[in-house]
């Protein structure tokens, strides 16, 4: 018996060890669970009973130089579904007549509303109509959310300075991505108490951030300019059967942006779809090529996607042929090396260098002036020879070539300049002339526009103001003045050398009644992995006017126009920025010497 008793007393004490061993263990665990993971479980449960709805801001508006609309916003609406509010006898239902209203394939929304998780979302940017049709059928466990999607008012209008933005209006590109922040706004969030089924509960609690919309940008662009400039690169493309033709408009007294048009471009409402043939680009795509295009998968359209978002004014670089020789002259000039009076004397053939640089034809005996209104390679190689490579490098990085120009616009790259340590006689000799050098477009209208202000170079400028959605002004952007290259006397001689080149020399055919106009063509010779490709050419003019007070610099480029039409730049790219310049001088009142003369 007494053996008994101590038995069931060991048994009893390890049984209370046991017991407390274990009520320790609990004891442990539940420390370690309110203390050590409290965070991550009280997350979890905010997250089982709370509801929190992101509030997406406004995207800002951007509107032109003088408050017209460009891009806005569209209200659009997403739709999803919460499974485990549908009973599974109505998925029938649902599912032909969700199909039916979206348009949708059935596959999908059955996937959707059989899926095991709490929140599906079956289809975005649906437009008014349908969202009105599925909520008069008053489908329990269906979401239909307003929404907004970006929307460009013109299409293809300033496509690639705006660029777009994606599925969840986040700039991709243009002005979009570099003042994505600015234009995005602040998100809010309203948070709701919901039951285990994801339902509101009544009377719940609600605590509500409101969001903060995006800011407004204004763009020193002109809705009205940028249309001659658009129609006028569009025709130029297509007559001239070319791979792209571009327009700049500047103002260069303020470095103010006026246009920017580049063909062939795209629909930034369909960022995803392209339209032209890119060995073709003058010839629209048909219904049934663009639908294929559509279809294919992200890494085949991806590099034509990418080609056709860009801005090849700021990202692409060309060598700009004989208009580079504004520059020459004002180098020149400034540095003393050269009389207006000098004569120089042209065969045909150059021969100060080693190689077979020719110029256009015998031009004989010929003033400086005559020399650059025949655009002579004669001429400009003594010029560049005489300036040497270390000067008449410095000139060329000082007109703000080398590096990027500091637009605000994203993917601006500086070009390329040799080095001139490196460099022989005859690539400076080339270089005079315009080729073996590489600048953007923007570069070079940047480093005439210098010339057309007494020499003063100015920041380019794209962007005018930030306002907010009364108005009121946030931001302005200040006209940025960056260094005096040339003198002002120099840079008007240079004026009046251009004009004699529009009057009188190769760049008649930009002559306009009226107005002065001063101005240079170039025709260059394309290289492509550092050899120059036959039938490939770079055309291009660039004009002032008007000379006595000048109000805009353009720049007009067509990139590889059909070699067996014409492809002088005095020929095809002249005659473009005449319209263009006509048009915008007409448009901005300014008087033609004829009506001055009458009053």
């Amino acid at each position: 018996m007494e053996s008994f008793k101590k038995l069931v007393k060991n048994r009893l004490i390890l049984i209370a060890i046991f017991v407390s061993l274990l009520i320790f263990i609990l004891i442990i665990r539940l420390g370690y669970l309110q203390i050590v993971k409290k965070k991550t479980f009280s997350t979890k449960a905010v997250q089982q009973w709370t509801r929190d709805i992101v509030l997406n801001p406004q995207r800002g508006y951007i509107y032109d130089r003088n408050g017209k609309k460009i891009a806005t916003n569209i209200s659009l609406y997403t739709i999803s579904v919460i499974p485990n509010q549908i009973d599974e006898k109505d998925y029938d239902k649902y599912i032909e007549r969700i199909s039916k209203i979206l348009e949708l394939e059935e596959e999908k929304v059955e996937t959707a509303i059989k899926s095991e998780d709490n929140w599906v979302e079956i289809e975005r940017d649906v437009d008014r109509e349908k969202a009105e049709l599925l909520k008069k059928e008053k489908l329990e466990g269906i979401s239909i959310d307003e929404t907004s999607k970006r929307y460009y008012h013109f299409g293809n209008f300033l496509a690639q300075v705006l660029g777009n933005t994606n599925r969840d209006g986040v700039g991709q590109y243009g002005i979009e991505r570099y003042f994505n922040e600015e234009l995005m706004g602040t998100p809010g969030r309203w948070i709701k108490t919901v039951d285990g089924n994801r339902m509101e509960l009544p009377y719940n609690y609600q605590k509500k951030y409101e969001e903060e919309n995006g800011k407004n940008l204004v763009l020193t662009i002109d809705e009205t300019i940028q249309y001659h400039a658009e129609n006028a690169a569009k025709d130029a493309l297509k007559e001239n059967e070319a791979k792209n033709a571009s327009v700049i408009v500047m103002d260069p007294k303020t470095g103010d942006i006026l246009a920017m048009a580049s063909k062939p471009d795209y629909d930034p409402n369909e960022r995803m779809n392209i339209t032209y043939d890119s060995n073709m680009p003058w010839i629209n795509l048909s219904e049934e090529q663009i639908l294929e295009f559509s279809q294919k998968s992200w890494e085949e359209k991806q590099d034509e996607l990418y080609d056709m978002w860009k801005n090849p004014l700021i990202s692409d670089v060309y060598e700009p042929g004989s208009t580079f020789k504004i520059l020459l002259l004002a180098a020149s000039l400034e540095e003393g090396i050269v009389d207006l009076n000098e004569t120089f004397y042209c065969d045909g053939k150059v021969t100060e260098v080693p190689g077979n640089i020719t110029c256009l034809k015998d031009h004989g005996i010929q003033t400086l002036s005559e020399g650059i209104q025949n655009s002579c390679n004669e001429v400009a190689v003594q010029l560049g020879l005489r300036l040497g490579k270390e000067t008449l490098n410095e000139y060329i990085r000082a007109f703000g070539m080398g590096e990027p120009t500091g637009i605000e616009l994203p993917s601006e790259i500086g070009g390329l300049l040799k080095d001139p340590k490196s460099m022989e006689d005859v690539d400076l000799a080339t270089m005079a002339f315009g080729q073996g050098i590489a600048v953007t477009p923007l570069q070079l209208i940047n480093s005439v526009s210098s010339i057309a202000n007494d020499g003063k170079l100015m920041k380019p400028n794209i962007v005018k103001s930030i306002i907010d959605d009364e108005g009121n002004e946030l931001e302005k952007k200040e006209v940025v003045y960056t260094k005096q290259v040339i003198s002002k006397e120099t840079a008007q001689t240079v004026l009046d050398i251009l004009e004699e080149v529009v009057s009188e020399g190769s760049g008649r055919n930009a002559y306009i009644p009226g107005y002065r106009v001063g101005g240079k063509t170039g025709t260059a010779q394309k290289a492509v992995d550092g050899k120059y490709i036959s039938g490939k050419y770079v055309s291009s003019f660039i004009g002032v006017a008007p000379i006595d007070d000048p109000k805009v610099v353009v720049l007009t480029i067509i990139d590889e126009p059909n070699p067996k039409k014409t492809y002088y730049g005095s020929t095809i790219a002249a005659p473009v920025a005449k319209n263009v310049i006509e048009d915008t001088l007409t448009y901005l009142n300014v008087p033609r010497e004829e009506e001055k003369d009458e009053d």
